[in-house]
């Protein structure tokens, strides 16, 4: 089975994505382990990749996708809104140069984390500095 499951939306009578339960187990591993992979403890094995299911839904459906990713992982905080943000840009589900209210949320929540959490600007990739200068509008510190 995928990690992610599609159904429609009553409300909408569109549709939307529907997350699976384990959402957060999986992606606060997946977010230490994208931080810092020698370091972070995490075996690999059954993250998600290219061809997994979940990256198809996501594509068929980026706003409901999106917009549920951001309502289960912003609240959690942590290493798992940081997993939901890279798992958001290292499949090309949103482009953190193009403004997307759930992505950019999501993206957001994950790097005041680790700027919270006191990480130097030097741990960041160029993505994620140009991304925190766009939308905190001041640089790291």
């Amino acid at each position: 089975m995928g990690l992610f499951g599609k159904k429609a939306s009553a409300a909408t009578g569109s549709s939307s994505v529907a997350l699976p339960p384990d959402l957060v187990s999986r992606l606060e591993p997946f977010g230490r382990f994208e931080f810092d992979p020698q370091g972070s403890g995490v075996d690999p094995i059954g993250f998600p990749n290219a061809e997994y299911p979940l990256m198809q839904t996501a594509k068929q459906d980026p706003d409901g996708f999106m917009a549920a990713l951001a309502a289960a992982t912003v609240p959690i905080g942590g290493w798992t809104v940081y997993g939901a943000m890279r798992l958001v840009w290292h499949f090309g589900l949103a482009d953190p140069d193009v403004p997307q209210a759930d992505s950019d949320a999501i993206s957001m929540a994950a790097l005041q984390f680790l700027h919270d959490s006191g990480y130097p600007r030097e741990r960041l990739n160029p993505r994620e500095m140009a991304f925190w200068r766009r939308i905190a509008g001041r640089e790291w510190s």
